[in-house]
């Protein structure tokens, strides 16, 4: 009986999982996990300005290649964060190939590994995602797909 109580208790939160929209709280993020490729865990900063999402491998190069260009702290100093959502990633090639490349770069990267970020955070197919915020709420989503796009942003 306990068991159907919880089946019913998650089945409701996950119906009711609040999506990224513009006016949404930036404490929306912190209700999921994130590390870093050494495995240290994160938390979204509350002063963060913009949110860089990349949920492809193809996506996901663009940014890193992007940032490797960068200084080690051009994210902190503007007040950005960089998600990569690696969770449809089989986890032998996270721990044999992605890991090992991503602790090679400079910048940070939080790294997600569960299914349900994707289902609240904004996404387009072959596209970065990025979010900014303005008194911790969403002011704009916008979807880019060039590192031209990208330094626009900056």
């Amino acid at each position: 009986m306990k068991k159907f109580f919880l089946f019913l208790l998650m089945a409701f939160i996950s119906l009711n999982a609040q999506s990224i929209q513009v006016g949404s709280n930036i404490t929306l993020l912190n209700n999921y996990k994130y590390e870093t490729p050494k495995s240290r865990q994160m938390k979204v900063p509350l002063n963060t300005k913009t949110v860089i999402i990349a949920y492809e491998k193809d996506t996901g190069k663009l940014v890193n290649d992007f940032l490797s260009k960068k200084n080690k702290y051009f994210l902190q100093r503007n007040k950005a964060i960089y998600i990569a959502d690696i969770h449809k990633m089989p986890t032998v090639i996270t721990n044999m190939f992605a890991l090992p490349n991503l602790r090679k770069f400079k910048h940070l990267i939080y790294l997600h590994y569960g299914d349900k970020f994707e289902k609240i955070a904004p996404k387009q197919n072959a596209k970065i995602s990025v979010v900014t915020f303005e008194n911790k709420k969403v002011k704009t989503i916008s979807f880019i797909s060039s590192t031209e796009e990208l330094s626009k942003i900056f």
